[in-house]
């Protein structure tokens, strides 16, 4: 009887060291999966507000080509994404306006960021207005 109870006593403990090694084993696999989770959102984000400013940056071709005197706006084209666009007149050259395109995306908690920043040139010519981006030095 006590050679039943002590085989008794250490397959029990030897399935307390199998449940525990399972248990970190889970707990360690679980851990990763959440960090690729957040890894995978932040990626997201940045890319969905580096779009939100290439499109800050297109909003504001397009307001160029209708009007000459455009100096920006603040637009939320999606839920929960922000542009702020500015544009000013280069001073050293007629026609020519540096546009700077901001986003944000999420607009609530941590958010990615993103800029573009452009210098295009606007003429009036005898097809209408046109408005073309100027070569970086």
């Amino acid at each position: 009887m006590t050679r039943a109870v002590g085989r008794r006593g250490v397959a029990a403990v030897w399935a307390l060291v199998v449940v525990a090694v399972v248990s970190g084993l889970t707990a360690a696999a679980a851990a990763r999966m959440y960090a690729a989770r957040r890894h995978a959102a932040a990626h997201r984000d940045r890319v969905q507000a580096e779009w939100l400013a290439r499109a800050g940056y297109e909003l504001a071709v397009d307001r160029l080509l209708t009007a000459d005197g455009y100096t920006g706006e603040t637009a939320t084209p999606i839920p929960g994404g922000e542009i702020t666009v500015e544009v000013r007149p280069d001073p050293g050259a007629k026609g020519v306006y540096r546009v700077t395109s901001a986003a944000r995306f999420p607009t609530t908690g941590r958010a990615a960021a993103a800029q573009v920043e452009r210098a295009v040139r606007r003429a009036d010519g005898p097809d209408g207005v046109r408005v073309t981006p100027v070569p970086r030095e």
